[in-house]
């Protein structure tokens, strides 16, 4: 069966994506443009079939001037017949006119709707536009981020002490255990709470992106001495996650709300359990910096309301 993960979030709170253009507002734009190109389509099928029904009375009328032509000629037709042929031929030249009015109604109703479609599509090539600009721009701070953090523990890097990795809308610091803690304790030691701070301040730029910390452990269970404190490694793990985000955002200074930590325990290797090099690699603090829209992914859920 699959474990849950303990979360422990700290103020979490995600704002509006500031990526140019929310994807809330670019899909709304797209189900306008549907919307349009659907009615454009059902105008035009309307004005189709009035063309067509103009065209079937226009005939109409024209054969049935012809019989009263014909009739006049050979001196066949009678006066109630002409009467007759006369008043439909009045009826159908009215409604010609009206059904020619419709057309000409319709037929201004598709410009105007062709003209809303020309704009939406216009709408959309801005958004698209503004969102591209967006991702470059993030790509461009993110990047700038990372440099700024490889240049800062270059040392600690070479050590195999500190990794930084850049994937797509995240920037993670990976911190081994001995850099932080002492083995099986959740209390960060000073040259850890030195390391933080460097991390912190450089952080703390990216003044909108959320920030999630990760704690992982081996797959060791803790010693008999600290299962009273942390009875498995999900306590473990979700503990020294919870000492790092009180440390960024209490002496570090970055706002809480943009702080969550999350304990994964012994789930996630990054190496094998099967040997002390990778159980050390396995024990470790992950420092995430996120795009909102992947942080809103990984929000909770919130209950429904109760109806009153």
């Amino acid at each position: 069966m699959q474990r849950p993960l303990i979360e422990i979030g700290m103020g979490l709170a995600i704002l509006l994506s500031g990526c140019g253009v929310s994807s809330s507002v670019h899909q709304a734009t797209l189900k306008d443009l549907a919307a349009a190109r659907s009615d454009l389509d059902r105008l035009r099928e309307e004005n189709t079939t009035l063309k067509s029904d103009v065209a079937a009375r226009q005939a109409t009328i024209q054969d049935l001037r012809q019989q009263l032509k014909e009739g006049e000629n050979k001196g066949q037709i009678e006066t109630q017949d002409a009467d007759r042929l006369a008043k439909r031929n009045l009826d159908l030249v009215g409604e010609v006119a009206n059904l020619s009015s419709q057309n000409r109604d319709l037929s201004q109703t598709l410009e105007a709707r062709d003209q809303e479609l020309e704009q939406i599509r216009n709408r959309i090539v801005e958004q698209e536009k503004a969102q591209e600009k967006a991702i470059a721009e993030k790509d461009n701070r993110l990047k700038s981020t990372y440099d700024k953090l490889v240049g800062r523990f270059q040392e600690e890097i070479k050590k195999g002490e500190v990794s930084v990795t850049q994937g797509r809308d995240k920037l993670s610091v990976n911190m081994v255990e001995k850099t932080l803690f002492k083995p099986g304790s959740a209390e960060i030691k000073p040259t850890g709470l030195k390391l933080l701070d460097s991390v912190g301040e450089i952080l703390k730029l990216e003044t909108e992106q959320p920030i999630r910390i990760e704690g992982y452990t081996d797959n060791v269970p803790p010693g008999p001495r600290r299962t009273e404190k942390y009875p498995t490694n999900w306590e473990l793990s979700a503990a020294r996650a919870v000492a790092v985000v009180r440390h960024l955002s209490g002496p570090v200074g970055i706002p809480s709300e943009r702080l969550s930590a999350v304990g994964f325990a012994d789930n996630r290797p990054v190496a094998s359990n099967q040997t002390p090099e990778g159980r050390a690699l396995n024990r470790r603090i992950e420092i995430v910096l996120l795009s909102q829209d992947t942080a809103q992914a990984h929000e909770e859920p919130k209950p429904p309301s109760r109806s009153p």
